[in-house]
Parts: C-alpha cells; sequence; structure tokens
C-alpha cells in the first residue's frame, strides 16, 4: 500500500456527503414532523467517516442559490456520493435543469455511484419522476437516514473484484481490500470511469471527458493517468492498453 493509504475502519472514508435541508431547519432541527436535528445527522455521518456539506434547499419564488448550484454539479460530476433530502427535493431539481446537471446526476445515480434518499415516498416519487433513482427511510430520524448510508456503504454493492483486490471508487478516494487511499477528484473521478466500464477499455477521449473542465486533450489525459498511478504506488490498477487507451485491472468479466 502507498503511505497514503489507511485501514478504512469506518464504513464512510471517503465518502462526500450532501445534506439539503430547509431553511426553515438551518439552525440545525427539521421541520417538526420529522422530529430530527440536522446537527445530529451530521455528527453520526462524520462518525462513520464521511465529509459532510450542508446545502440550503431555495424556495419556490426565488433562483438557487450559488452554494446549491455548485452541489448538484457536484455530485453529477463525481464530486460526491450521496445526497440526503431532509425536506423537498424540488429545488435541487430545478437547479440540477438549470445548470444542465441533471443528466450527469441521473448517470451517476443509476450507476450506483450517486445515492438520493429522501424522508418519505412522496418525496422519493418526486425525484423518481424527474428519473433520478432515489430511496426514502421508513423512520426519518438522524438515526434512520445515517443508517441507509451505512448499510448501501457496508454491502459492498459499488465494489468490483479486481486483480489488486475488491475495489471501490468513492468521491476523495477508493478503497481496496478495507484500506483507503486518498485521491484528488480529478484521480478519483478517472477511477470512477475506469471501474464503471468494468474492464472495457476507455480511450483517452473518454476520459478526458471525466477530468475537471472535461473534454481534455490526450496528454492531459496522459499526466492525469501518471500522477493517479504515482497516487496509488504499488498498487497496479490501471492498465496501458497500446494504441487504445487505458482500462482496470479487474479479475471479474
Amino acid at each position: 500500500m502507498t503511505s497514503g493509504s489507511s485501514a478504512a475502519s469506518h464504513v464512510l472514508a471517503g465518502c462526500r456527503i450532501i445534506v439539503s435541508v430547509d431553511t426553515r431547519a438551518a439552525g440545525g432541527r427539521f421541520p417538526t414532523s420529522r422530529a430530527a436535528g440536522t446537527d445530529v445527522l451530521e455528527r453520526a455521518l462524520t462518525g462513520d467517516g464521511a465529509q459532510v456539506m450542508r446545502v440550503l434547499a431555495s424556495r419556490a419564488d426565488t433562483p438557487a442559490p450559488a452554494l446549491l448550484r455548485r452541489a448538484v454539479h457536484r455530485a453529477g460530476f463525481g464530486g460526491a456520493d450521496a445526497v440526503l433530502f431532509t425536506e423537498s427535493s424540488a429545488s435541487w431539481i430545478e437547479a440540477a435543469s438549470s445548470t444542465g446537471a441533471i443528466e450527469a446526476n441521473r448517470r451517476r445515480a443509476e450507476a450506483g455511484q450517486l445515492l438520493l434518499i429522501a424522508t418519505d415516498e412522496q418525496e422519493a416519487r418526486r425525484l423518481q419522476d424527474a428519473r433520478l433513482p432515489a430511496r426514502y427511510v421508513e423512520q426519518p430520524t438522524p438515526a434512520g437516514l445515517a443508517g441507509c448510508v451505512v448499510a448501501y456503504y457496508a454491502g459492498g454493492a459499488r465494489s468490483l473484484l479486481t486483480e489488486a483486490g475488491r475495489l471501490e471508487v468513492r468521491s476523495c478516494g477508493v478503497v481496496l481490500d478495507d484500506r483507503f487511499v486518498p485521491l484528488s477528484r480529478g484521480a478519483a473521478g478517472l477511477m470512477e470511469a475506469l471501474l464503471l466500464a468494468r474492464g472495457r477499455v476507455l480511450s483517452r477521449t473518454e476520459l478526458g471527458r471525466r477530468l475537471p473542465g472535461g473534454e481534455r486533450s490526450g496528454r492531459a489525459v496522459e499526466v492525469a493517468v501518471a500522477r493517479l498511478r504515482e497516487s496509488l504506488g504499488s498498487i497496479d490498477l490501471v492498465q496501458t492498453v497500446v494504441k487504445r487507451g487505458y482500462r482496470l485491472a479487474v479479475a471479474e468479466r
């Protein structure tokens, strides 16, 4: 392992989770009907190793604030692993649509790389109507929400067996056989693309779309892959296929 790796003793190591809250919940509590506190939820998630970003949902008659627009872009382009909606998801859907990030949110959610959780069936259905795969919790409490996230990651549903071990890619790095290796956002994005390809060769053009800014040159991809390999150290995960591109060293097809 590289010197930067560490035992992933926390289930959510390397996960960045966005918590979308209503303005009424900004002071630390959900609306009374939720009987839960956003501060408690945040502590539960960080206690399991996650980084948490709290974002206020905008009202229907106001434009989406800059932080919300950045959050929907982050979620669509590899900068977050989950979004928890403690209130209405309408402003998230609107912001994602208006910024052009909704399709990217949809692709990552469908691939299992972006977990979307609402606190009731109606909000989950609102997300599903926007073709954003979502689930909801029976008990919308901090423990219920955090437990749903932990169960998802503990189940290893997003992992893939590679020649170096069982791999899972998260927004802040990779977990390989229960060892967490931190990566830059760009490097994690490359790893996510390779993971989802499941051993298929990706061209430099395809990978260039996954770098920050998108549509990067073949040379920029080569540099990014070199830096990724440097971060991984002795972990041999990325294979070069001459004149074609790169692939993940998978052990199962």
